[in-house]
């Protein structure tokens, strides 16, 4: 069971555990991996936009800087290796094998079985480790106060903008989501966090931040230092990510003496995404996940600009998980839709997320009740990929926007699953 394929299939059958709220698991895990005291500083980020991104955007920093980083980030797109990333760039199969059969070993001496999420987390703290890296960058994976990562160390904990999201785990208010998110704040250390527009949200994060720390993770009870990020009216999510990091910068000794590097744009995988057709020259397709209204929202306004400077046809490929409230979602793309037709409209279903996509006929429904006309509904993002492939349109780009795991499976369609197209890296 301990051979490589052995490993993977143990692996992919944690995913039938489903998801584990709470910490003390991987608390225990991580103390009988006997890693020791860390020697890298370590930034811990929660919300619900933008986190993922706050992260690469660190990362990319911290490498053109030739600061060693590692990042642990979820959903992957193609291979389970990009949750796990060295300098931006996946680990290699080899590497993220080594580090699990660490983890497997530590699993058989504990009580409780680990979900697929805690044992990936705990690869990340592996590989840290034997790399010797000088920051390590965490991104939630749900929540914060009972996420896995919220049992590691951090020396800066950062929230990003906040939406209402997983209601029936985080709480029915946004003010209830924030006390969630922001409880990843450790004491006496920096909490850098969005300015929300709320002023009750932002009264919950002050309060929280008086008097934060776990004692189950034998943490003190003590204040965290909140450092306020103001927010420009028209930044868009990297713009915002990037404010956040310039903040966290001056707060990691890793980067004394360094100033954040100039970068204009990001090669974040699936996020804003250009990747070029592979039979039609001058045909390009932009992925982009947008998961919630917020980020539906955020995306379609920089879309907008994007997509009407150029003029020229472009068509439309949309899949998603379930989603609260449907209308809220696909109102910024049918304000996208109305500013600048596209040729023609796809609608398909997401595979191998968490959750089942929303059936092809059922979305379409939702667009055509919106007052977007389908052209075509597709079960799979394979087959809408290879539509747009081999019908003859004038077509110069493919809007792939929805589903991270959607943009996943465009992205392994379309062959792009090498370290070049995986990779986190500052774009100048």
């Amino acid at each position: 069971m301990d051979e490589p394929d052995g490993l993977r299939l143990w692996l992919t059958e944690t995913k039938a555990r489903g998801m584990a709220l709470g910490v003390e698991a991987t608390h225990r895990a991580l103390n009988a991996l006997k890693l020791g005291p860390p020697s890298y500083e370590t930034v811990h980020v929660a919300g619900s936009n933008g986190k993922g991104t706050t992260v690469a955007t660190l990362s990319a920093a911290l490498t053109a800087s030739g600061i060693t980083n590692l990042s642990f980030t979820s959903p992957h797109l193609v291979r389970v290796e990009e949750r796990v990333r060295l300098n931006g760039v996946p680990v290699s199969r080899d590497e993220f094998d080594r580090a699990l059969a660490t983890v497997k070993a530590v699993e058989d001496s504990l009580t409780h079985p680990l979900t697929f999420f805690e044992i990936t987390f705990l690869v990340a703290a592996v590989v840290a480790r034997r790399h010797d890296v000088r920051v390590l960058l965490l991104e939630t994976g749900l929540g914060g106060r009972l996420d896995a990562t919220r049992a590691a160390d951090a020396n800066v904990s950062v929230v990003t903008a906040l939406a209402l999201e997983h209601t029936d785990i985080l709480g029915d208010t946004l003010t209830d989501i924030a006390r969630e998110k922001a409880a990843i704040a450790r004491p006496f250390q920096p909490l850098i966090a969005r300015l929300p527009e709320d002023t009750e949200v932002q009264l919950a994060i002050e309060t929280l931040a008086q008097r934060v720390g776990n004692p189950a993770l034998g943490e003190p009870s003590g204040p965290a230092l909140l450092e306020w990020v103001a927010m420009e009216e028209n930044d868009g999510t990297f713009e915002e990510a990037k404010r956040l990091s310039k903040a966290v910068w001056p707060h990691l000794k890793a980067t004394e003496g360094a100033d954040f590097p100039p970068f204009e744009a990001l090669h974040w995988p699936a996020r804003m995404q250009r990747v070029p057709s592979p039979s039609k020259v001058g045909m390009t397709y932009l992925l982009d996940g947008a998961h919630n209204p917020s980020g539906m929202t955020k995306s379609c306004e920089h879309l907008i600009a994007t997509l009407g400077e150029t003029g020229e046809p472009w068509g439309l490929l949309l899949g998603s998980s379930p989603q609260t409230d449907m209308a809220a979602f696909l109102a910024p793309l049918v304000s996208l839709t109305n500013a600048n037709p596209p040729s023609v409209v796809l609608v398909s279903v997401p595979q191998g997320g968490r959750y089942p996509g929303i059936d092809g006929p059922v979305m379409a429904d939702y667009l055509r009740q919106l007052g977007v006309q389908v052209h075509r509904i597709t079960t799979t993002p394979a087959e809408a990929v290879a539509w747009f492939e081999t019908q003859p349109t004038d077509i110069t780009t493919v809007l792939s926007i929805g589903s991270l795991y959607m943009q996943g499976n465009v992205l392994e369609t379309l062959g792009a699953t090498g370290d070049d197209a995986l990779t986190v890296r500052a774009k100048v």
